[in-house]
């Protein structure tokens, strides 16, 4: 995957529409400035994702890990995701606990959420589902994030956390995509003495679940 494709892309789109203002060929109207902040936005994640991808790598990527309830971080992530969800058309639901406590990084895991999310809304049809879980055993936390079609071929699933792998299906289709953000998050798992996984949704599209160490606060 060439990562210089995916710098150039929002690049060409915020020249072209800039020198087409200043050509006078179109007008800074709310809606071309409304385009260009989304491209420019679009950059800086790419760019942010690239940083952190880069960091995380070299093991230089810091953790500062207190022990938290998992469970409300994460429905603290899935409200922040609430209004751009209904905006896809997208159908949210979710069976979570009250308390799960882990040692973990609030902002990293809070991170790994939001990157997940990000995944279900670039790639699922719309409208569709997404479904999400967090259970617990004695020992430890389980977290699935399932959501509808396009779904992933099953030989790609081995090598979807693989550092910029991209799927060539339809689950790839327009919306493009680096494939840095599910790097980034098998690492933050890793670094929570945790694992994730992808396999083929029950709804029909792709559900990854993340496994985190549980405290013997929850015991």
């Amino acid at each position: 995957m060439d990562i210089a494709h995916e710098l150039r892309t929002p690049l060409s789109i915020l020249r072209g529409e800039i020198e087409a203002i200043q050509d006078g060929i179109s007008q800074a109207t709310p809606q071309t400035i409304q385009s260009l902040h989304q491209e420019t936005l679009h950059l800086q994640r790419l760019v942010e994702d690239l940083y952190t991808l880069s960091i995380s790598d070299s093991g230089s990527l810091t953790y500062h890990k207190t022990t938290l309830n998992i469970a409300g971080l994460l429905r603290e992530t899935l409200a922040q995701f609430d209004a751009p969800l209904k905006e896809a058309q997208l159908i949210l639901t979710s069976e979570i606990i009250n308390i799960a406590n882990v040692e973990g990084d609030s902002q990293r895991l809070q991170q790994l959420f939001q990157n997940l999310l990000r995944n279900s809304l670039r790639y699922t049809d719309t409208p569709g589902k997404l479904h999400v879980t967090l259970t617990v055993t004695s020992n430890q936390v389980s977290i699935s994030f399932e959501d509808s079609p396009p779904g992933v071929p099953n030989e790609s699933l081995p090598h979807l956390f693989e550092r910029l792998y991209r799927v060539e299906s339809s689950r790839n289709r327009a919306t493009g995509g680096a494939g840095i953000g599910l790097s980034i998050c098998h690492n933050i798992a890793l670094a929570h003495d945790g694992s994730i996984s992808a396999e083929p949704a029950d709804l029909g599209g792709l559900k990854i679940t993340i496994t985190l160490p549980r405290t013997t606060e929850n015991k």
